[in-house]
């Protein structure tokens, strides 16, 4: 199928949305949002050095617009060893390949100028060895960091593991990084978070939202982070009360978890968690499926059994699974319909960076052993 067909395509599809084709009246409210979910770093290089940027999104705004895209959504923008930004080593500062915070606010301005929203990928359970909580604890009892972390030995010689068990990672280059948890259960942990997350959401604290995102997604977000007891009762003790406190600065913000187990269609998440919207999964499993029962069932399940106030974001693709493309071997019917699904079926739509093209990608996390560079694959340049 050529490009030219795909774009096309895609972008009917959008303009059909948007422009209010006759349907059947819903029976709960239609939020006119489509987002552009985004892996910065591959999206646009605005100067020349390799990597994508805040100012290569903002001169792209108008392509975005001509699609239908009404808010774009980043994975991490703060530094981290690893091309993703996930697992960070300081989440005071943002990845200067990416820009700085006077041209990250720039293109805040600028999206909110367009009436476009941003939300930004939060990940903040768990830090490399580089960050100072880790740096100044490790074989510190006496550390004021101490609490912000779990050591599982006296001495503080023998740091909390991460999702998977693991106690290192190595990055696609070959550097290899030591990981651990964050104890969220530190009241010095909960105030931290709250002082992070305010400060993206209202950057100089003036009221003003206007340079500050329009809400977050929440990485990996668990009641029992990686089904550990230690790490119980994280929607009462954690999340409940960040989310309130930061809704009580800005009460227009919103947040989408993702379920950290892909198989739960989100409802614990709505009522015990607090979240505004969740990620659609076994809708998406079942539209890539194209097995009709499974998508009624899935459909039904997703979009009937949820507060009207809460939403789901439908998406066939995300920076964690194979493309669609590649999973339906660039079947041009399915990929048309498989579009039309992911607009049209209901919820809240999310388009994947470089989806409206038809590009490829196949990762998996054992793909090329315990390495970051798994998933490089779905993460490619825009073509």
């Amino acid at each position: 199928m050529s490009r030219k067909i795909k774009i096309g395509t895609i972008g009917l599809l959008f303009l059909a949305m948007l422009k209010g084709y006759p349907q059947k009246a819903p029976a709960k409210p239609v939020y006119n949002e489509v987002i552009y979910h985004m892996f910065q770093r591959s999206f646009y290089d605005s100067n020349g050095d390799g990597h994508g940027d805040f100012n290569g999104i903002k001169q792209k705004l108008d392509y975005l617009q001509d699609l239908g895209v009404t808010a774009i959504m980043l994975v991490p923008v703060v530094e981290s060893p690893y091309y993703h930004n996930y697992f960070s080593s300081d989440f005071e500062k943002i990845d200067p390949k990416y820009g700085t915070q006077k041209e990250f606010i720039s293109l805040i301005k600028e999206l909110h100028r367009r009436r476009m929203k941003i939300y930004l990928d939060m990940e903040t359970q768990y830090i490399t060895e580089d960050h100072k909580w880790y740096k100044d604890s490790y074989r510190n009892p006496k550390s004021v960091f101490s609490d912000y972390l779990i050591y599982n030995a006296p001495g503080n010689t023998e740091p909390e593991t991460i999702i998977y068990n693991l106690t290192e990672l190595k990055g696609y280059d070959g550097t290899i990084k030591k990981l651990t948890t964050v104890n969220l259960h530190s009241k010095k942990v909960q105030d931290y978070n709250f002082m992070l997350f305010k400060r993206f959401a209202d950057p100089n604290g003036d009221g003003d939202f206007s340079d500050g995102v329009d809400g977050f997604r929440l990485d990996h977000m668990q009641d029992d982070l990686d089904g550990k007891p230690k790490f119980a009762n994280l929607f009462e003790i954690f999340w409940n009360p960040l989310i309130s406190r930061l809704k009580a600065v800005n009460p227009k913000l919103t947040f989408v978890a993702e379920q950290a187990n892909w198989i739960s269609y989100g409802y614990e998440y709505f009522k015990y968690g607090q979240v505004d919207r969740v990620f659609a999964f076994n809708l998406q499993k079942a539209i890539e499926s194209f097995d009709k029962t499974k998508l009624t069932d899935a459909a039904d399940s997703t979009l009937n059994f949820i507060p009207a106030t809460n939403q789901q974001v439908v998406f066939i693709e995300n920076h964690d699974i194979s493309r669609c493309s590649t999973a339906v071997k660039q079947d041009p019917g399915k990929l048309r319909v498989g579009a039309a699904l992911n607009l049209l079926i209901g919820g809240i739509p999310s388009i994947y960076y470089g989806q409206e093209l038809g590009m490829t990608g196949y990762g998996g996390f054992s793909k090329f052993g315990n390495t970051d560079g798994n998933d490089i694959p779905q993460r490619e340049a825009f073509e």
